[in-house]
C-alpha cells in the first residue's frame, strides 16, 4: 500500500515538469516577458506627409544707402537689427534622405534708427524648399536646405514720411540644421537659415535706396509625420 502511494506521488510530480519542458521557452521581447531586452531601433525616417511649426530669432539686415540718414556720408552701407520669426509648413518625404516642403513664414526684421526717426521692416515669405537629410544616427539627422519663392515686404517709416505699399519680391533661402526624432511621428528641429527677401522701393525718401533686405534666422521647431 505504501509503495503504491509513493508511485502515485512520483507520477503527479513528474507529469507537470514534463509538460513544461515540452513547451517552447518564452522568447525575449514577447508580451509578458519582463526581461531588460533593448527595444528595436529603426534608423530610417518615416515617409509620407508631415507638418512643421517653428519660431526663432532673426538678425535682420538692410544693404543700401539707408545709412546716409544716420550721418555717415557714405554712398552705401549696411545696417543690422534684431527681430523674430514664426512659420509653418507642409512637406512630403520622398525617400529616406529627400523631402520637399512648402512653407509660410512671418519675419520681423527689426528697425534702424535715423535722424528722421525709426524705419522698421517685416516680410511675409512663401517658399518651396528641398531638404537633404544627410544621415540618421541614434535619432539625430543633420540636413541641408534650399528654397525659392516670394516675399511681401513692408517698410514702416517714421510718421513724418508717407508709408509705401506692400511690395512683392523674389525670395530665396539656404540653410542647415539637425533634427531629433523621439518617436515614429514626432521630432524636434534646430536650424540656421539665411533668407533674402528682395529689395523694396523706398522712393518716398529722396536719396535713399535699398539694395537687399533679409536676415539670418535661428529656428527651433517641431515636426509631426503622418507616415505612409
Amino acid at each position: 500500500m505504501v509503495r503504491s502511494i509513493r508511485f502515485l506521488a512520483a507520477v503527479l510530480l513528474i507529469s507537470p515538469a514534463a509538460a513544461w519542458a515540452s513547451d517552447e521557452a518564452p522568447l525575449l521581447g514577447k508580451t509578458g516577458d519582463f526581461s531588460l531586452a533593448p527595444p528595436e531601433v529603426v534608423e530610417s525616417a518615416a515617409g509620407g506627409w508631415y507638418l512643421r511649426a517653428d519660431g526663432g530669432y532673426v538678425a535682420g539686415y538692410v544693404d543700401g544707402s539707408l545709412q546716409n540718414l544716420i550721418g555717415t556720408g557714405a554712398a552705401g552701407g549696411s545696417s543690422r537689427a534684431s527681430g523674430w520669426s514664426v512659420g509653418a509648413g507642409l512637406g512630403y518625404r520622398f525617400t529616406p534622405w529627400l523631402r520637399g516642403e512648402v512653407g509660410l513664414d512671418y519675419l520681423d526684421l527689426g528697425g534702424v534708427d535715423t535722424v528722421l526717426g525709426r524705419f522698421e521692416a517685416n516680410a511675409t515669405v512663401a517658399l518651396a524648399s528641398v531638404y537633404w537629410d544627410i544621415i540618421t544616427l541614434a535619432g539625430f539627422t543633420p540636413y541641408l536646405s534650399g528654397g525659392v519663392g516670394f516675399a511681401i515686404d513692408r517698410i514702416s517709416p517714421p510718421p513724418i514720411i508717407p508709408a509705401a505699399d506692400d511690395q512683392w519680391k523674389f525670395a530665396w533661402s539656404l540653410g542647415g540644421g539637425v533634427s531629433y526624432a523621439f518617436s515614429d511621428s514626432w521630432s524636434v528641429d534646430l536650424g540656421y537659415r539665411y533668407i533674402d527677401v528682395g529689395a523694396p522701393d523706398v522712393a518716398a525718401v529722396p536719396g535713399v535706396s535699398i539694395d537687399a533686405l533679409g536676415g539670418h534666422q535661428v529656428r527651433f521647431g517641431i515636426r509631426y509625420s503622418f507616415g505612409e
